[in-house]
């Protein structure tokens, strides 16, 4: 691999604390260790099951810092324990305490889409190229699906390329050489990334109560097919992930959409509703 291809890691076994929820939504404490770091993330071991894009709170116990990060991608399965690759929501959280090699330029990677196949030139954070070279695939948003799906590299050509944008430990930024042009459209495109998911969920209001699968999900909101039909801004309850005869916590939202599908089912956006959380225990 080119060298303006490779990640600036170093294997190093760091003690650490995890706290975030499973695919389940139950939360979980679990005491693990770095594989490799990165100043942006991590790779990292752990028995519990998790979702794309979810949140953890990574604690360095010799320092007593505290960091979010996001899952990014699973790096590989084996013998009931995950490895994840790791990102820190702030690219500058300096939790491992190490000095890092000078960051050097490097080069998009054009990349494919393995779902809808559209084409891109990706400037890959240092994390984002660790898990890149270990499968050879990388989990990330998809403009044209809107969601997250899996990439890999290609001979295609790039057609229109994007700019990539992001702050780096020093404070500086990294753009990829070509703009796309601002318009309209790319304005009023939903700021939030979704994740390609099949989980339960439980949508209720004042009249009834139902058990849907989501198509997708983001810290937003999600997405889910019905046959029924539910308007428009109409004020739900919502519970995601929703898991039968356990304790589920329901927010408020709203149905910021409907679409008829075929065969007498619908599809549903719903956005939560941040300023008026409710927390409701069901069972």
């Amino acid at each position: 691999m080119a060298d303006e291809h490779s990640a600036k890691t170093l294997t190093c076994e760091l003690e650490i604390e995890v706290f975030g929820a499973d695919l389940d939504g139950r939360q979980f404490i679990e005491q693990t260790r770095t594989l490799t770091i990165t100043r942006d993330g991590a790779t990292i071991p752990l028995s519990n099951k998790l979702a794309p894009e979810s949140e953890l709170i990574v604690r360095n116990p010799a320092t007593n810092q505290e960091a979010v990060a996001h899952v990014l991608d699973l790096a590989h399965d084996q013998n009931c324990v995950h490895v994840y690759g790791i990102a820190f929501a702030d690219p500058s959280a300096n939790l491992w305490q190490v000095e890092f090699p000078e960051i050097q330029a490097r080069k998009p990677i054009v990349m494919e889409c393995s779902r809808c196949h559209s084409v891109d030139a990706a400037l890959l954070s240092e994390i984002e190229l660790k898990i890149f070279e270990m499968k050879q695939a990388l989990m990330r948003h998809c403009e044209s699906c809107n969601s997250s799906t899996t990439w890999k590299r290609t001979n295609r050509t790039v057609t229109v390329q994007r700019v990539t944008e992001r702050k780096v430990s020093d404070g500086r930024r990294e753009i990829s050489p070509i703009e796309e042009p601002t318009s309209s459209a790319s304005l009023g495109r939903r700021k939030e990334k979704r994740a390609a998911m099949k989980v339960a969920a439980c949508i209720r209001d004042n009249r009834r109560e139902e058990v849907v699968e989501c198509e997708d999900v983001s810290r937003g909101g999600f997405r889910f097919k019905s046959r029924e039909i539910y308007p428009a801004g109409m004020p739900i309850e919502a519970a995601v992930p929703f898991v039968k005869n356990s304790i589920n916590i329901f927010v408020a939202a709203r149905i910021a959409y409907h679409q008829g599908l075929s065969e007498g089912f619908y599809r549903h956006g719903v956005a939560y509703l941040k300023s008026a959380k409710k927390p409701d225990s069901k069972s």
